[in-house]
């Protein structure tokens, strides 16, 4: 886990840099930007092949509930995440406005030719329960976080990704789970 969140930001800083030298060529600041045409070396990404299995999801969701504070918001965005097969940044902003009897409404992490779109999810019996259950969380049930950390707002993606490594890490040592899941991984269970 920690090589691959090295990885992670080593490519990030890689990216970031790339851009700062490619400004500084349309400045005049520059002349030649290392990180284009592939002398700066990234590492490789590896796509994931795992898909969590039902019980795994159960199980930690179980584990969670035992725990005060906000990791049973932590499971039920994992929930939301195996239900509809959205990427957390897709809904970690979700608030109960885009939401009404019928379907949530959410807004497309990747999109190409800069067009916005626009999600609709029906709403699933299974859905339901969840959005029942999350209601009672809100601070502001008509347009609140739906996925709110303590103190109310919608999560960052990496207070997000904090709290489930930190969620995971704990259910692996007390036996809850026996194998790691990356939240990513839930697309794919939403998906089999």
């Amino acid at each position: 886990v920690e090589r691959k969140m090295a990885q992670v930001r080593a490519n990030r800083e890689v990216s970031l840099l790339g851009n700062l030298i490619g400004l500084a060529i349309d400045r005049g600041e520059a002349e030649h930007n290392p990180c284009r045409g592939g002398q700066v070396k990234r590492n490789k990404e590896r796509p994931r092949t795992v898909a969590p299995e039902a019980s795994d999801i159960t199980a930690l969701i179980e584990h969670a509930a035992k725990k005060r504070g906000q990791w049973p918001v932590i499971t039920m965005a994992a929930e939301f995440a195996a239900l509809a097969g959205n990427r957390k940044a897709e809904f970690l902003a979700l608030h109960w406005s885009q939401i009404d009897d019928a379907e949530i409404r959410l807004l497309r992490a990747k999109q190409h030719g800069g067009a916005v779109r626009v999600e609709k999810i029906a709403i699933s019996p299974a859905m339901q329960d969840l959005l029942a259950r999350l209601r009672p969380i809100a601070r502001d049930d008509k347009v609140g976080a739906v996925f709110p950390n303590r103190f109310g707002n919608p999560y960052t993606a990496e207070g997000f990704a904090s709290m489930w490594g930190k969620l995971m890490r704990e259910a692996i040592a007390e036996g809850a789970i026996q194998r790691r899941f990356t939240f990513h991984d839930l697309r794919a269970y939403y998906v089999t």
